[in-house]
């Protein structure tokens, strides 16, 4: 009896070894698995604070280029003020132009009665020719003031269509940094 009482101890001392060494490798095993999600948590929080850090630099951005849209949109309601002064500039000088064309007219046919006037009278021929010069001269100087003005509108003209480019160039960047995701520095 001694001897299956011997196999039966041994049978048992051998279950409790294989046990252990099941149990064992089952900690083992458990213990890999909680370091991988110690792991995966450790990762997740790097990837929550990256996230929220570009989060507040978008934020900042966004503050920044609306900023930036409030001005341009100011200088947009200062240039429309500006044009529409300029416009009503550009209708004066046209209507200062039609005046002067009309009395160009007037003039011509001022001259062409002392013309005929002199034809008729021999002796004021010196009088009127004086007077006609005189008169071409003042309407010379007419001119002359008239397209001074007039080139200094176009110029006017000239500067404020490069500054509307400008203006409308800058408003494309700002939509095209508004549209393009904001990298990292």
């Amino acid at each position: 009896m001694k001897n299956p009482l011997q196999l039966l101890l041994m049978f048992l001392a051998f279950c409790l070894c294989v046990l252990v060494a099941f149990q064992w490798h089952r900690e083992t095993r458990l213990r890999q698995e909680v370091q991988t999600l110690t792991n995966t948590v450790q990762n997740k929080l790097e990837i929550i604070q990256n996230q929220q850090a570009a989060q507040k630099h978008a934020d900042e951005e966004i503050k920044r280029l609306d900023g930036l849209k409030i001005e341009l949109t100011e200088l947009v309601k200062s240039n429309r003020t500006e044009i529409a002064r300029l416009m009503k500039d550009q209708e004066k000088s046209d209507q200062e132009i039609e005046r002067g064309l009309k009395q160009v007219e007037v003039y011509k046919g001022a001259l062409q009665k002392a013309n005929d006037s002199i034809k008729i009278q021999n002796d004021s021929v010196k009088t009127q020719n004086e007077s006609i010069k005189t008169q071409n001269d003042n309407l010379k100087k007419l001119a002359e003031e008239h397209s001074e003005l007039v080139a200094k509108y176009n110029k006017v003209v000239a500067d404020f269509n490069d500054l509307a480019k400008k203006w409308n160039d800058a408003q494309a960047a700002v939509a095209a940094a508004a549209a393009s995701p904001p990298t990292k520095k």
